[in-house]
């Protein structure tokens, strides 16, 4: 009876270890994600924490995704997008974080006078959250070296770039390490470089092998004990009475505890992660870089079709139509729907479109007319182009998506381009910007539009790319109205925007608009351009975050902000917050360095920097009222003033440099305060 307790006993322990294995692989399955492509690119240009060394003032390193927002939550989709990265996603991604954070280089006329050296290494995201470099009739006069840049805007004519009048005279460069060449798939999606010789599997972290590794050591030694034992028919010391006995016993262990572990994390990455999650087939070509084949309801392939019929899309990574190898689609007056069919990886939803209402791939165009798109599912852009050359045109349509982690309206990637007219966007999840950018660029161009995002991390724009907007009217419900990420831009012209301003992150990303760098891969590093012109900036005086959200928030990354004749509402009173944080970049080297250009504006609040940032403010014709640097913590602070601009002061002040062409300062009303100019009063 003895012997029978002991052996019911110890097959219970064994079965609750093999129990504990499966538990451990579900657990594996649910918790991460198939290295993609992307990934694996990331993973070659070393872990984001070591890609993250920059100093604020030479190397500037900063989403939203925003959100999927949590799959990159220190990274990109923190803000809209890369979060689900959301967020995010959408940080997530933007990230859930969701994710949760994917334009045109400055203006014309804008000035950014900041001397740096910018060591860009590009990532590649999000958050949402991959643009055309700069157009060909801005002024760029920078002494850069710039390594390996490509033109992602492919449209072959140059879309309307915004008026402006910005001129980059910074004396930067810019080694691009990361801006290697994007090399075109067989099925039109545009894969790095240095993704040439990797496919996408299940990857495990240490952590789960040492797990397995202990489950594999008890297992071990309770079979062993049992079978040199004979089901407990010897007592312990009869079992181990010789040393031969003891050795054999050992090694056996040794050797079946090493088979265990193998066979347990084989197990976990063939049948539990890779299936659970590569159901969209990733292939290596002739040519040895990486493809993502995307499947459709409708695929329009290497030819001209028009379609005017209704199609839904109802599978797991299937979007409802693909146009692909060199396809021209013409829809219209159609009902396209992805009614149901989670995307099993959010990566390919994110970076490739798969699981799109619309997917056009390199080479091809899709032009869409009086067209209702809806998306219902996770991870379900409604339209997306990517790859080199892809073309979309939309026109007089509504698009709704309702989805979660990264199912935005617009979305371009890899040198993708949509020109969208007339068109009205609203999204419901976390990390889904009405319009987005994410990993390798895109362009999105917008006017006459409407636009409204409801969710958590999800701006009207996220961009890690180009993306313009004109006379066009925007609401972000639950998020900042813009968020640039990385060396990549946001052009607002005569249109209204106004958003929640709540962050991502809690208190640390409340803003109406952000400009950062979240080292996810989504955006190469560089200086973070936002334009306004005509328009007006408002965050919702019934919003919670009305009286704390600053309108300008800077972190991690050099930044442009170009403003002319453009509103800014807003109950903080803190115009701008440049400062580095515990979520982006290393400490002490994560700060903003900032150029803010004003062309007949009308500029209020104070000016809010920390030790490790810097700004260059140059006014023309221009006003300002508030405090500046009022808790002297900036390291510098310059100030440019001509004669028909003035400064009002609501507190003392302290700047490192004064630039004034009226040397009388007679357009400085102290108003009874002092303005420290490299610690010396000039009143």
């Amino acid at each position: 009876m003895k012997r029978s307790i002991k052996n019911i006993i110890m097959i219970l322990i064994i079965a609750i270890i093999i129990g504990s294995m499966v538990f451990t692989m579900n657990y594996a399955k649910n918790n991460i994600k198939v290295q993609s492509n992307e990934q694996q690119s990331m993973s070659n240009n070393g872990p984001p924490d070591m890609n993250n060394n920059q100093s604020s003032t030479d190397n500037s390193s900063s989403n939203g995704e925003t959100d999927s927002n949590n799959s990159k939550n220190n990274q990109k989709k923190t803000n809209e997008g890369s979060s689900d990265t959301s967020s995010s996603s959408d940080n997530n991604q933007m990230n859930s974080n969701t994710n949760g954070q994917p334009p045109a280089k400055p203006d014309e006329n804008s000035s950014n006078t900041s001397s740096s050296s910018d060591n860009n290494q590009m990532n590649s995201n999000t958050n949402e959250q991959p643009p055309a470099k700069p157009d060909e009739n801005s002024s760029n006069t920078s002494s850069s070296s710039d390594n390996n840049q490509m033109n992602s805007n492919t449209n072959g004519q140059p879309p309307a770039k915004p008026d402006g009048n910005s001129s980059d005279t910074s004396n930067s460069s810019d080694n691009s390490s990361d801006n290697q060449p994007q090399i075109p798939s067989n099925d039109g999606n545009m894969i790095s470089d240095s993704q040439n010789n990797s496919v996408s599997s299940g990857n495990l972290t240490y952590g789960y092998y040492i797990v397995f590794g202990v489950e594999s050591f008890i297992l071990a030694i309770l079979l062993m004990y049992l079978i040199l034992s004979k089901f407990n028919k010897k007592t312990f010391k009869e079992t181990f009475k010789s040393k031969d006995k003891m050795i054999i016993n050992c090694l056996a262990i040794i050797i079946l505890t090493s088979g265990f572990t193998c066979l347990d994390s084989k197990i976990t990455k063939e049948c539990f992660i890779q299936n659970n999650g590569k159901q969209v087939e990733m292939n290596k070509t002739s040519d040895n870089t990486v493809s993502v084949n995307a499947s459709g309801t409708k695929e329009i392939n290497g030819k001209s079709e028009t379609v005017n019929e209704d199609i839904d899309a109802s599978d797991s990574d299937k979007s409802a139509i693909v146009v692909k190898n060199k396809g021209n689609a013409t829809i219209k007056y159609a009902a396209i729907t992805k009614s149901s069919g989670d995307s099993s990886n959010t990566e390919n939803s994110e970076f490739y479109g798969v699981n799109s209402g619309i997917l056009v791939t390199k080479n091809s165009k899709a032009t869409i007319k009086n067209t209702t798109i809806k998306t219902s599912a996770k991870g379900s852009n409604a339209v997306f182009a990517t790859g080199e050359n892809s073309k979309i045109y939309v026109s007089d349509t509504t698009i709704e998506t309702t989805g979660e982690s990264s199912s935005r309206g617009l979305d371009a990637t890899y040198g993708g381009y949509i020109e969208a007219d007339n068109v009205k966007i609203t999204t419901k999840g976390g990390s889904c910007a009405t319009l987005a950018t994410d990993r390798g660029e895109g362009t999105v161009i917008a006017k006459n539009s409407t636009l409204e995002t409801n969710g958590s991390g999800s701006p009207v724009i996220y961009s890690t790319g180009d993306i313009q907007i004109s006379n066009t009217k925007g609401i972000a419900n639950g998020s900042q109205m813009v968020v640039v990420e990385g060396k990549n831009s946001a052009t607002i012209t005569n249109s209204q925007l106004e958003a929640s301003g709540k962050g991502n992150r809690g208190d640390t990303d409340q803003s109406g608009i952000m400009i950062y760098q979240s080292m996810s891969g989504d955006a190469s590093e560089g200086t973070g351009t936002f334009t306004a012109k005509n328009s007006t900036l408002q965050i919702s005086e019934d919003s919670d975050y009305y009286k704390s959200a600053p309108m300008f928030f800077i972190t991690n990354t050099k930044a442009l902000i170009n403003l002319e004749k453009t509103k800014l509402k807003y109950g903080s009173n803190i115009l701008l917050s440049i400062k580095g944080t515990s979520e982006w970049g290393n400490a002490n080297n994560n700060g903003g360095d900032t150029t803010l250009n004003a062309t007949n504006q009308d500029l209020k609040g104070n000016i809010e920097i920390d030790k490790i940032s810097t700004l260059t403010m140059n006014l023309k014709k221009s006003i300002y009222k508030g405090t500046i640097n009022g808790d002297n913590s900036a390291k510098e602070v310059i100030f440019k003033l001509d004669k028909n601009s003035k400064i009002t002061l609501t507190g003392d002040s302290y700047i490192t440099n004064l630039e004034d062409a009226d040397t009388s300062y007679s357009n400085i009303d102290f108003n009874g305060y002092k303005l420290y100019v490299n610690g010396k009063a000039i009143n």
